[in-house]
């Protein structure tokens, strides 16, 4: 998994309105793909997030955090489906990488 900045990511999240927050969101699953063998592609991920209306994402980021754990990461896939219900899914994505850098 590419190791990324923490500190980078907000930047570029704010400098791209957002933006940046997709394209990591398909280079990470690009990557746990790769990796484990499990999930969709890029560009059918993209589709799944938006022909849901983002209800996959929260599907995903559990996913990804036992897929990050098979890895030999600590398994967060609970706190992130936690933050999900409670307005604070903006974290996961940097705990998902903090995660994958460890690795």
């Amino acid at each position: 998994m590419t190791k990324r900045s923490i500190g980078l990511m907000i930047l570029l999240i704010i400098v791209t309105f957002g933006i940046y927050l997709i394209y990591w969101n398909i280079k990470f699953q690009v990557e746990l793909k790769e990796q484990t063998g499990e999930g969709f592609g890029g560009f059918a991920h993209f589709l799944m997030l938006i022909f849901t209306f983002g209800i996959y994402s929260i599907y995903w980021q559990y996913v990804a955090g036992q897929r990050l754990a098979k890895q030999g990461a600590d398994d967060h896939s609970i706190l992130y489906l936690i933050f999900c219900f409670f307005a604070l899914s903006w974290l996961n994505p940097f705990l998902m990488q903090n995660q994958a850098n460890k690795l």
